[in-house]
């Protein structure tokens, strides 16, 4: 069974460190992103694989159960199925292979994002409860919005988890008793030599609890078809391309396990007065030759909304002025913002304007020739 490379996926070094993953996952993100891609399948599908390889190998403990499935997998673990004599080392000379409602944890939605769906199947299992699978979607904000954070509210179509019996699959009316089998557990422990594997229940699915009679609703599934809305905390400061990430509001588990995630990458709309470049805050500001000449102060734009700006004497054109503390805040850190100066000519001097000018010409030693 072939298995997918994560690393060759995003396209980074087995040692990479997590903020070059993330970096690269960015530069993919935005290439195969469906927004930029409308109506390409294999793009939509890239954009998949690569966030699923990133989630992954951004979480510590996702990567260390990675790149340990990855080297036994690579030793004949992908040919022969799941075998947990594959697996040494450890104390005892073994792991113990932990889960949820989901047979092997978390090593089980590894395992479907490595070797595919047919993992469950492949490791005789039976009908093993899954985690929901990740929905990744975008949001867009204005320039404002990502700067101060705001709240939406999306609203997502497909399978949610049923209301009517709150996911269980029971009728609301039905009565439950606990499963005799893992007793009200939801798992059954097996040993083999060295190693203890817990696994979800085939009888309860994971539930711990025999349905009396199954959910007209759901058929028993504890899922339906719908569309529902969800308030989104977009936080102050985010920036283009990042993403909010909203546990348990992905695709709903089947058998009882829990919901996937929903990932958000956001698209952060442009200011005509404003250039973000990280923290800081970049604009431009006109003053007249008496102000580049003499200097003084000017009112420009900020984030804030308007403040004093002090122009030097003899400021030229293309002068970077600083004003602290007024760029974007973000992680607890505030930026700058910085303007740069534009100065402005007179195109219509009158004749006396004129003369006063060549007179300051004469008294400077400017020289009027070409």
């Amino acid at each position: 069974m072939e298995h997918k490379d994560l690393y060759k996926i995003l396209g980074v070094a087995e040692n990479a460190g997590p903020e070059e993953i993330k970096k690269q996952y960015r530069k993919l993100a935005k290439k195969y992103h469906p927004d930029k891609n409308p109506g390409d399948k294999a793009a939509e599908a890239k954009f998949k694989e690569i966030s699923e390889a990133a989630d992954i190998l951004t979480d510590p403990k996702k990567r260390e159960q990675y790149d340990q499935m990855r080297q036994y997998a690579a030793s004949g673990l992908g040919g022969g199925g799941f075998d947990p004599r594959h697996f040494g080392g450890g104390r005892g000379g073994g792991f113990r292979f932990e889960n949820g409602p989901g047979g092997f944890g978390g090593f089980a939605d590894i395992f479907s994002t490595i070797f595919g769906d047919g993992f469950g199947a492949e490791a005789g299992s039976g009908a093993i409860p899954r985690k929901g699978k990740d929905i990744h979607g975008s949001l867009s904000v204005t320039f404002n919005e990502a700067v101060a954070g705001v709240k939406k509210t999306i609203s997502i179509s497909g399978l949610q988890r049923c209301t009517a019996c709150d996911g269980t699959g029971a009728e609301p009316s039905s009565e439950t008793t606990s499963c005799p089998d893992c007793h009200g557990t939801g798992q059954i422990s097996s040993a083999h030599g060295a190693f203890a594997i817990n696994r979800t229940c085939p009888r309860c699915l994971g539930r711990g609890r025999i349905i009396g009679k199954t959910c007209s609703a759901c058929g028993g599934t504890g899922n339906t078809r719908g569309k529902r809305k969800l308030a989104v905390q977009v936080p102050a400061g985010i920036e283009h391309g990042q993403q909010v990430r909203l546990t348990g509001q992905g695709a709903p588990g089947s058998g009882g396990a829990p919901a996937g995630d929903l990932f958000l990458t956001v698209n952060v709309g442009d200011d005509p007065h404003f250039e973000r470049r990280g923290k800081d805050i970049y604009t431009v500001a006109q003053i007249n030759l008496g102000q580049a000449l003499l200097g003084g102060k000017i009112t420009v734009r900020t984030l804030k909304g308007t403040a004093a700006l002090k122009i030097p004497p003899g400021t030229k054109g293309g002068t970077v002025l600083r004003m602290k503390n007024l760029g974007v805040l973000h992680d607890g850190l505030q930026g700058d913002q910085y303007v740069t100066i534009d100065v402005e000519f007179p195109k219509d001097l009158t004749a006396e304007e004129r003369k006063l000018i060549e007179k300051l010409a004469r008294t400077r030693g400017w020289s009027t020739e070409k």
